[in-house]
């Protein structure tokens, strides 16, 4: 699933044809879909790597977004939820829980992780405006990432239920497909990173240390307000 979402994500950013059209004008957007959340690393102290994370192996993203067009560039203000079930985990040392210590080893795990985000975003558009075009850009904002009730099973103790808010950023492409005046649909990749992660485990003494990082797929509608409407043409001068 991974290769396909980055392939998917190659094919959108290869349209090269500029447009131009809608300038001026305030749209409004949601899309959702899949999302696939890398293995999370942990430093615990001085130990690098101490315990790994594994999520399922797909999760949901969704996101809200208004943006003004100025030609062949936008920007957009998004609020995004990303949320995915934990699989397993793997820990290289003793993991003080609510009842008891987790051994070494690998575990079957319980419990989620999320990311919302509040992001600000670039976008340079092209390809025919009326009909299919392409866009690709970034976006940085920040985000709260959440690790909740994270156990070996429903009769083993919690190890790690906190958040912690960081710098995030990320990359779109995507695809959209004009179907009315004012509506179009969307097809966009997002690759996005939040670092610096550092949340505090059932011992208070120890934190844990890592990154955020994901991929999604997901289809949208925005609905466009329309640019303003031509001056009308001055009157024709007297006896012309």
């Amino acid at each position: 699933m991974r290769a396909i979402l980055l392939a998917s994500a190659a094919v959108l950013a290869t349209i090269a044809t500029p447009a131009a059209a809608r300038n001026g004008a305030w749209y409004v957007g949601g899309d959702f879909g899949g999302m696939i959340v890398e293995d999370i690393d942990f430093d615990i102290g001085t130990l690098d790597n101490a315990v790994k994370v594994r999520p399922d192996d797909l999760g949901f993203d969704g996101s809200l977004f208004v943006g003004y067009d100025l030609g062949t560039f936008r920007l957009e203000a998004e609020v995004a939820y990303k949320t995915a079930d934990l699989d397993r985990f793997s820990t290289e040392i003793f993991l003080p829980s609510s009842e008891g210590l987790h051994p070494p080893g690998t575990h079957d795990a319980r419990g989620s992780t999320s990311a919302l985000s509040f992001m600000i975003n670039g976008l340079l558009d092209f390809g025919d405006d009326d009909g299919v075009s392409g866009f690709v850009g970034g976006g940085v904002g920040v985000a709260r990432v959440d690790y909740n009730n994270v156990r070996a099973s429903v009769n083993n103790g919690v190890f790690l239920d906190d958040s912690d808010t960081r710098f995030a950023w990320q990359i779109v492409a995507g695809l959209r497909q004009a179907v009315s005046t004012n509506v179009d649909v969307t097809l966009r990749y997002r690759f996005f990173d939040v670092g610096g992660v550092d949340l505090r485990g059932f011992d208070s003494d120890d934190h844990f240390r890592g990154r955020f990082q994901s991929h999604s797929l997901l289809g949208g509608i925005t609905y466009n307000f329309g640019a303003p409407p031509p001056p009308p043409p001055p009157p024709p001068p007297p006896g012309g």
